[in-house]
């Protein structure tokens, strides 16, 4: 049950997600999937295992065609309780089940209410996440899109070396869904 001085004892779980638009529900779910499961409901057992793990790796990634789950240990028990939660994480995820309505709203995107009241609400932000009421109309609410998935894409999609490799993999292959 100890340390095996053998490679690493790898699994993983991956499923076809091949997106219908380019809105992210795949990236979306791969973050919704590790909120928490029915065997372990803590909000975030993937932290948990970062920290508390002797995992050689340990994450979750979405390509244009797939999200896959590995992981690796050299620890026998360990490996087997990393694929044990990985495993109910999938198949058992907290986000379908009705206490668990909060993941969706925070690994997605959401529109939040902004509590800011230095500018009346006649600022517009330069970063374009924000909507601001510009007629300083104190009846309409100004608002921001928030979410974990939201702000993980727009630093990629702010890289121009992803915005270059996107480009040019669209021009390349212009009806698929690899860019």
């Amino acid at each position: 049950g100890g340390y095996d001085p053998k490679p690493d004892k790898v699994f993983g779980v991956a499923f076809r997600t091949k997106p219908e638009s380019s809105t992210g529900v795949p990236h979306i779910l791969e973050h919704s999937v590790l909120c928490g499961s029915r065997k372990y409901p803590s909000r975030d057992p993937f932290a948990h295992l970062l920290k508390g793990s002797l995992q050689t790796f340990l994450n979750a990634m979405t390509y244009p065609d797939r999200t896959v789950y590995p992981v690796a240990s050299r620890n026998r028990a360990d490996f087997r309780n990393l694929m044990d939660v990985y495993l109910d994480a999938v198949f058992h995820p907290r986000a379908v089940e009705e206490e668990g309505w909060w993941v969706l709203r925070q690994e997605g995107w959401r529109y939040d209410v902004i509590d800011d009241e230095d500018d009346g609400g006649r600022a517009l932000a330069t970063n374009g996440t924000k909507q601001r009421n510009l007629a300083g109309n104190s009846d309409r609410a100004d608002f921001e899109f928030k979410g974990v998935v939201y702000s993980e894409m727009k630093g990629v999609y702010s890289n121009p070396e992803s915005l270059l490799e996107r480009s040019t993999q669209s021009l390349l292959f212009p009806d698929n869904s690899y860019h």
